[in-house]
């Protein structure tokens, strides 16, 4: 069976980490967190850094060299590559899709969604401290991976995303298949700050920890692709080898 593709791990990924209010309010907030993968089929073991920076109107993430911005507003995913000097455009409402393929329509939407499975979340009583900050653990299964979430409504900047998802949810409700998969249903029923995740890929792990946050004032320069980029055909498809 083939694993999920770049897209849809950014997408699980971002989303949860993305979690915004409509509020013109919000403060910016900026957070470190370090993943560590282990055991994935072809990769190396190792440590990264990724970086994100949240606002009301979109989200950046740093993360191996790239650049990946979402704009909430315009509903467009901007990936960058700095050293190229280059970037992809992405429709968030398209992203994901299947191609289009001659026969039943609905049976093709059926039969990826028996594929990637509807995402489903079960809280847990099970609790621990992790990064300085109380948590609590919810299992999620579903795109070919189980998960723990390590939630804590102690992190700071918690109250001021704590209506999770107004925006991207419109987003993806959009798209037939991730609405499918319930993505915006997921995004309801976390209830807390990820300090941690822990995902099972195949035969790997990958374990994303929360190092530190803090409320700053974020440029808007850091949303939007620099002057002088080229843009270029997407080749994110929704499955890859």
């Amino acid at each position: 069976m083939k694993k999920v593709g770049l897209v849809l791990k950014f997408l699980l990924f971002s989303i949860i980490l993305g979690m915004i209010t409509s509020s013109a309010a919000m403060a910016d907030l900026y957070w470190e967190s370090d993943q560590e993968t282990k055991g994935m089929p072809g990769r190396p073991d190792e440590t990264r850094v990724i970086k994100t920076y949240l606002t009301a109107y979109a989200s950046r993430t740093e993360q191996e060299g790239q650049i990946t911005i979402m704009n909430f507003d315009t509903k467009i995913m901007y990936h960058i590559n700095p050293q190229a000097k280059t970037y992809q455009q992405i429709n968030l409402a398209e992203m994901g899709k299947p191609p289009e393929m001659k026969g039943d329509k609905g049976q093709m939407q059926q039969m990826m969604k028996n594929m990637m499975g509807n995402i489903q979340v079960t809280p847990t009583q099970e609790t621990r401290q992790i990064a300085g900050y109380n948590c609590q653990k919810y299992m999620v299964s579903g795109m070919m991976m189980n998960s723990d979430y390590w939630l804590s409504k102690d992190v700071k900047g918690y109250e001021e995303i704590k209506e999770i998802g107004k925006k991207v949810a419109s987003v993806f409700d959009e798209n037939p298949m991730m609405k499918q998969m319930n993505i915006a249903g997921m995004m309801g029923q976390l209830d807390g700050f990820p300090v941690q995740m822990v995902m099972n890929i195949m035969k790997g792990t990958s374990t994303t920890t929360l190092k530190k946050i803090e409320k700053k004032s974020l440029d808007k320069s850091l949303f939007s692709v620099p002057e002088g980029y080229t843009q270029t055909q997407s080749k994110m498809p929704m499955m890859s080898n």
